[in-house]
Order: C-alpha cells, then sequence, then structure tokens
C-alpha cells in the first residue's frame, strides 16, 4: 500500500497537471488548474510522502 501511495504521490510531485487530470480533471469540460493549485498541490504531495515514509508505520 505504501508503495502504491507513493508512486501516486511522485506522480503528483512531478506532474502536478497529471495529478490534477488524474483526480479531478475528469470532472470537467474545457478547464484548466490554476499556478497556485499546481503550487500547493506539489507541496502537498511532498508533505505526504514524507509522512508516508517516516511518520506511518
Amino acid at each position: 500500500m505504501r508503495i502504491i501511495v507513493s508512486i501516486l504521490l511522485i506522480i503528483n510531485i512531478i506532474n502536478p497537471r497529471l495529478g490534477w487530470k488524474i483526480w479531478e480533471g475528469w470532472k470537467y469540460k474545457n478547464v484548466e488548474p490554476s499556478d497556485g493549485y499546481l503550487y500547493v498541490s506539489r507541496v502537498l504531495a511532498v508533505l505526504g510522502l514524507i509522512l508516508v515514509w517516516f511518520v506511518v508505520e
């Protein structure tokens, strides 16, 4: 489970636009995420990856 979550978080760190399309983009037509959303998404993915590997046992 940890590896699957890590892969999704790494995808979101490398390409947050793809992460947005996977989780939110399929719901809308002709809509792009804002720069602020992409930045916050990347930061939260980094924090989530840290939590998954160093805090959760």
